[in-house]
């Protein structure tokens, strides 16, 4: 169990942070074996923030106020109120679950040494939330340790902790946290598929282990893909989701069609963006774009996942609380949207950061410099950035 050395392959997952349920692809550096494990399953770093999940124990950990404190012997943690500290005793107030303030007199403790500073995982209560690598204070054993391992003995799943006197304890985790049988679990999410996809879930094939479902197949876009990644991860009992599925593209679309169905889709009357720049590699996209505050496209993202040829999808939205010449730029839209000489052309008109932006598709050279002269009649400034695409 300590022989083997666990890391992942990806060097973002080295860093705290990471959302919930992000699949890591690690291995063993004894064995080579390679695996998926989730992110908040392992401790990869320093807990970010301590909250009820980690609880401070007195004698072992620096207390400050706002911490979650447990005093052994009482029925579960409270919140840190204040803590004084005098010549040979510490007074801490605290406050159980919004009642009255209780206040413990405690004699002075001196801390050597801080085995866990963030806190401890309080066993058996907390067994289901124990992440592996957790410092952990059994209860009613009445000692310190460290999670080393979860397993199954072919019935249960069970979280083993490693103790100070060395010993090993197996600690079934409850109901509600135990993983289903793998066929169970994979039932569950063939009739979900069936229910929310019936047109595409014949093409999937659904396996599991250990409540995580790894999902294999054919999608025809990224929209598709995202959307059954979410409604299987939503479900309940499941742990996550390894999407292995691929998506079906033709080989005849190439980048820069996929740019200019893009660029096509965020010019939509409508959409409201402006300020966007689009790179694509490899079917890869990259979206970056400005809104007003409350007016981005509820379903951008899923439109541009549908996008044929998408085999991923940054989508990084901008939006701006205090906006600059709105009715300015609308009044220099309907000028250009009524003259003659730009017909068949879609021209949007924009500001931020004091300079005024000219976006969308013209027909030839003459309608993209009738456009910016028209900009800067209208506007009387200098400050213009002509990014109209000839199409």
């Amino acid at each position: 169990m300590t022989e083997h050395g666990v890391y992942a392959r990806e060097a973002y997952s080295t860093f705290g942070g990471m959302d919930p349920h992000i699949p890591l692809l690690c291995c063993c550096d004894a064995c080579k074996t390679i695996f998926v494990a989730f992110s908040h399953e392992f401790v990869f770093c320093r807990h970010d923030c301590v909250n009820q999940d980690y609880a401070k124990i007195f004698g072992f950990n620096r207390i400050a106020p706002g911490n979650w404190i447990y005093f052994k012997g009482t029925p579960k943690p409270g919140v840190v109120k204040s803590i004084f500290q005098g010549p040979d005793k510490e007074i801490v107030v605290v406050n159980y679950d919004g009642g009255p303030d209780q206040k413990f007199e405690l004699p002075k403790v001196e801390l050597d040494r801080e085995e866990s500073p963030d806190g401890y995982r309080l066993l058996p209560a907390q067994s289901a939330f124990t992440l592996l690598g957790d410092y952990v204070y059994h209860a009613i054993r009445n000692q310190f340790g460290i999670a080393v391992g979860l397993v199954n003995d072919g019935e249960k799943d069970k979280l083993v902790v490693l103790l100070k006197d060395n010993t090993l304890v197996f600690i079934t985790l409850p109901p509600l946290a135990q993983n289903l049988p793998n066929d169970k679990l994979c039932e569950m999410v063939k009739g979900k598929l069936s229910q929310v996809f019936p047109e595409h879930c014949d093409k999937i094939l659904v396996e599991a282990g250990q409540g995580i479902v790894f999902l294999k197949g054919l999608v025809k876009n990224f929209s598709l893909q995202r959307e059954m990644d979410a409604c299987v991860s939503a479900l309940p009992r499941v742990r996550g989701c390894v999407n292995f599925t691929k998506i079906q593209v033709s080989p005849f679309i190439t980048d820069s069609e996929i740019e200019n169905a893009v660029y096509e889709l965020l010019e939509t009357p409508g959409m409201c963006m402006f300020d966007y720049k689009v790179s694509v590699s490899g079917g890869r996209v990259q979206v970056e774009a400005s809104c007003y505050s409350g007016e981005r496209p509820k379903d951008i993202e899923m439109r541009l996942g549908e996008i044929p040829g998408v085999r991923d999808l940054i989508c990084l939205i901008n939006e701006i609380s205090d906006p600059m010449n709105v009715e300015l730029c609308k009044e220099i839209e309907t000028e250009l949207s009524m003259n003659s000489l730009l017909h068949g052309t879609s021209i949007r008109v924009s500001c931020n950061n004091k300079k005024f932006l000219l976006e969308g598709r013209v027909q030839s050279t003459i309608q993209k410099q009738l456009a910016l002269f028209t900009l800067l009649k209208k506007a009387k400034t200098t400050a213009v950035e002509n990014r109209l695409r000839l199409k």
